[in-house]
C-alpha cells in the first residue's frame, strides 16, 4: 500500500509541473502568409452537367469543370517561398478534400523565435471565422496543450477570450534548394556606358570615375 501511495505522489510530481506549464500564456506574433498554387498539372475534365425539366423547357446547370493537381505555396513576409501541401481543384475526391483555394495559413513565430505552420482543428464551436478577426499580423498570447498523440496551440479569441481556436502544427512537406532572387542594379548607368550608345561628351561626364571613387581601394 504505501508503495502505491509514493507511486502515485510520484506521478502527481511529474504531471502537475506539465499541466501548470499548459496553463502558462507565452508570446507570440501570429502572421497570415499568403497563399497560390504552384506546379499545377492538369489532369483533364470533368462534364457536371446536370438538366432536369422546369416549368418551361429544361434547366441545366453544372457544366465543364478544369481538372488540376498542384501545391500551395506561401509567401513568408520575407519573401521566400514555402511549399505548405499538396492540393487539387476541379470536380474530384482529391479536390474537396485538399481544395487548392485557401488564400492564406497561420505562420506562428512562437516565444522561443521557432517559426511554426498551424492547422485548424474544426471543433463545432464557432471557429470557422476565428482567423478573420486577426490582421495580417498579430501579437497574440497563446498557451501548449498537450493531449494523448497530440500538441496543441490554443489561441484564445481576441473578441471573447472564453472562445479559443485550436490548432496543430502542420508538417510541411521536403522542400527544394532556396533559389536565390537575382541580385538587383542600383542604376543602369554602368550599363550604358558599355554599350556604346552614348555620345563622347556624354561619355566623358557621366562615365569617368570622380576623383573620390578612384581613391577607393
Amino acid at each position: 500500500m504505501k508503495i502505491t501511495l509514493v507511486a502515485v505522489l510520484g506521478l502527481l510530481m511529474f504531471v502537475a509541473p506539465c499541466m501548470a506549464k499548459d496553463n502558462e500564456y507565452r508570446t507570440g506574433t501570429l502572421t497570415k502568409a499568403l497563399l497560390h498554387v504552384g506546379s499545377k498539372k492538369d489532369t483533364g475534365f470533368t462534364d457536371t452537367t446536370d438538366c432536369r425539366p422546369g416549368l418551361v423547357g429544361v434547366n441545366c446547370t453544372g457544366g465543364i469543370v478544369e481538372n488540376y493537381d498542384g501545391k500551395l505555396v506561401a509567401t513568408m513576409p520575407d519573401g521566400s517561398l514555402v511549399v505548405v501541401r499538396d492540393c487539387a481543384a476541379g470536380a474530384t475526391a482529391a479536390a474537396f478534400f485538399l481544395s487548392c483555394s485557401q488564400p492564406w495559413v497561420f505562420v506562428m513565430t512562437e516565444e522561443d523565435g521557432t517559426t511554426t505552420f498551424l492547422e485548424h482543428v474544426q471543433l463545432g464551436s464557432g471557429e470557422d471565422k476565428f482567423g478573420d478577426k486577426f490582421g495580417d499580423s498579430a501579437k497574440v498570447l497563446y498557451r501548449i496543450e498537450h493531449k494523448p498523440g497530440v500538441t496543441y496551440i490554443v489561441i484564445p479569441d481576441p473578441d471573447n477570450p472564453k472562445k479559443e481556436g485550436r490548432y496543430t502544427r502542420m508538417k510541411l512537406p521536403k522542400q527544394a534548394a532556396a533559389q536565390k532572387a537575382p541580385p538587383q542594379a542600383s542604376d543602369n548607368i554602368s550599363a550604358m556606358c558599355a554599350s556604346g550608345k552614348l555620345s563622347p561628351e556624354q561619355q566623358a561626364k557621366l562615365c569617368t570615375p570622380t576623383p573620390t571613387e578612384d581613391k577607393k581601394p
